[in-house]
Order: C-alpha cells, then structure tokens, then sequence
C-alpha cells in the first residue's frame, strides 16, 4: 500500500470544487446528496463550505468485493428535490454505471439540474456535466477517507492509501 492523496491535498482540492460549485447561480438553496457510503467523508467537507443548502442521503451498491456488479438501489433520498439544483456527490466516476443510473432514479422528482460531483474520476471516465477533484491514470483500489478495504475497515483513515491492481 502507497500514500496516494495526503490529508493536506484532500482538503486543498475539496475546497476548490466547493468554489467551483459556488460559482453556480443558485436562486433558492442547493440540494446536496451524499452517496453513501464511500463518498461520506469527502461529502461532509465539502458541505462545510457552503452557504445555505439541503443535505440528504441515497445510498447505493454496485460493488462485492472489488468487482462491480448489478447497481442497486438501497434508500433513496427523503428530500423535495422538485425545482432545485442538485449536486450528486460521490467518491469515484468510473465507468459512470452507479452516477448514471441514480441520475436516472432522481430525474423523475423533477430537479431543476442534477450535476454529478465526485473526488476522482478515472482517466478514461468522460461526463461533461462532472465536476471532479484527482484524475486517476492507474489502477489502484483506493482506501481512506470514507473508501473502505475489502474486508470494510480504514473508512477513517484521514488521507487515501492506493494498493495496486495486481497486490
């Protein structure tokens, strides 16, 4: 395992999508949406430096192990989201399989915009509407904050720890 991202970059690039993010006309205060649970650390820093706006939570499964499978719904959000902005907010965009099929799932409550927010984004990974952190040009399963070994643990780590495809 290889220190990928230190707690000091984290911080310095969540604090520049969030002035990414507010230079949005926003009309009404923001939906922000956590994607539980890889994304709950990168989300509750990036909520902090926000003004005024709505929080609320999907969760979502589309990982055993480190192999994506089927993705599934496990609790959708509570919040009126009818008319407002909201931002998707999620660790990695990879193949884009998970953000798309919960853009899907939310676009029927009738949002204003929903525009996908995410720490990484794959190399290969391409969305126009993405706001993104870090690219990632290799293959690395990442662990540490809020992302989760294979056997659950290091969710709390404050920086991200990489172990290589083929460890």
């Amino acid at each position: 395992m290889i220190t990928l991202f230190t707690e000091l970059e984290l911080k310095n690039k969540v604090e520049e999508i969030s002035n990414t993010i507010k230079k949005n006309q926003h009309h009404q205060p923001p939906v922000f949406i956590c994607v539980l649970n890889g994304a709950f650390m990168f989300f509750t820093d990036l909520v902090k430096h926000m003004d005024d706006c709505y929080i609320d939570f999907i969760r979502a499964k589309s990982y055993e192990d480190q192999t994506q499978g089927e993705i599934q719904i496990l609790k959708s959000i509570d919040i009126d989201i009818e008319g407002k902005d909201v931002y998707l907010v999620d660790d990695i965009y990879d193949s884009g399989n998970t953000m798309n099929h919960l853009v899907k799932h939310l676009h029927p409550k009738n949002p204003k915009s929903i525009t996908p927010v995410t720490l990484f984004k794959k190399e290969f990974s391409n969305n126009k509407d993405l706001i993104w952190g870090f690219e990632l040009s290799k293959e690395h399963w990442l662990i540490g904050y809020g992302l989760d070994a294979a056997d659950g643990t290091k969710r709390n780590l404050p920086h991200i720890l990489g172990i290589q495809a083929e460890d």
